[in-house]
């Protein structure tokens, strides 16, 4: 479920970048699958309209424990899909899908942040998974070992528990919730029992190690989760904390991060390759949250964001076949914010500045 969303946001980046329409639009019938694939009745709450299975987020299933429910990242990223689908039908001129979709991404982000009873939010933070019948599930236990190791933590004595997970940390880097609010600051204290749980080093764990299958340790993807949140929620120690302990971890110096970072008791086997993921996340770190280059349809919103102790940034970046060479500086005592556009001064705002796409 989540990953037709993530899939269709990503058509949308992609679009938004290049300027390439054509690729969705020979494609439009599988673009149109995507978009439909999760709104299917098998997966429908009749009471909610929430999506539900036995899946969480990071491949967990009905074997580990988890029971069926809504899963926060399928209704996030498919909530967030179909709003991207519905501005690429519009772009394309088909009305009826753009209608539906964003008819559709709107009532699931409504139900999963806003339902009396279904919402995923407890205590004012956000939750990982609730079930059919309205009850959170906070653990889960392993019905049979599926051949693992014995010494994995989900087969030590409970309990196991399913929060706080890092992936939740997605909604307030993507600034689907306000990321200065109470519920992303609530969300973001939770997250921190993640970081050096069981091991020493630091890093945030995918979620808490107690219902982890895996080997426990700290992973650098879901560590950059967190980073980004923290760059719009204005934690810039956080995020800068996560950096530093990238640069220091096993790979740091050349760039090359294994998925996890620790040793490894399951799968019983050595770790023998990089994933790209790592990098992914660090390039959407730089260039979304910290330099602020942010194109769409209709034009390019430039929002920098300096961390604390950095003087200044500059990058050259494609967009839509140009370059746009960025210089960013912090601005001297008594100096007024601005932006500087090809010689013309426009007034600044915390929202960003908005320039033409390039032609």
């Amino acid at each position: 479920l989540d990953q037709n969303g993530e899939l269709l946001a990503a058509l949308g980046n992609y679009v938004d970048w290049t300027g390439d329409l054509e690729l969705v639009r020979s494609r439009w019938d599988r673009v149109r699958a995507l978009a439909s694939f999760p709104l299917q009745d098998r997966f429908r709450h009749a009471g909610s309209g929430m999506l539900h299975n036995r899946r969480e987020y990071w491949e967990r299933h009905g074997a580990h424990g988890i029971q069926d429910g809504f899963e926060l990242m399928s209704q996030f990223f498919v909530s967030l899909g179909l709003e991207r689908a519905a501005e690429l039908a519009e772009a394309l001129g088909e009305s009826e899908d753009r209608d539906r979709w964003a008819g559709q991404a709107r009532a699931l982000r409504m139900a999963f942040l806003e339902d009396p009873t279904y919402r995923l939010v407890e205590n004012g933070r956000l939750i990982k998974r609730r079930g059919t019948d309205g009850s959170w599930q906070r653990n889960i236990h392993m019905t049979s070992d599926m051949g693992l190791p014995e010494e994995i933590p989900l087969l030590q004595e409970g309990p196991h528990f399913l929060d706080p997970d890092t992936s939740s940390a997605l909604l307030i880097a993507n600034e689907f919730i306000e990321p200065t609010g109470p519920l992303a600051k609530n969300t973001l204290a939770q997250i921190e029992e993640l970081w050096g749980q069981c091991w020493s080093g630091g890093g945030y764990g995918r979620y808490h190690a107690t219902s982890e299958p895996d080997s426990p340790g700290a992973w650098p993807f879901a560590s950059l989760f967190v980073a980004r949140a923290y760059v719009e929620a204005g934690g810039d120690r956080e995020a800068l904390r996560v950096l530093e302990w990238l640069l220091d971890t096993m790979g740091g110096i050349a760039g090359s991060w294994f998925e996890n970072d620790g040793p490894r008791i399951a799968p019983p086997y050595p770790q023998v390759g990089f994933t790209p993921w790592t990098w992914a996340e660090l390039i959407t770190l730089f260039v979304h949250h910290l330099l602020g280059v942010r194109p769409d349809s209709k034009g390019i919103t430039l929002r920098p964001r300096l961390l604390e102790g950095l003087s200044g940034m500059k990058s050259s970046i494609r967009v839509r076949d140009h370059r746009l060479h960025l210089s960013v500086r912090k601005a001297e005592e008594g100096e007024s914010k601005l932006a500087i556009v090809d010689g013309e001064e426009i007034p600044w705002s915390p929202d960003g500045v908005r320039i033409p796409l390039p032609d």
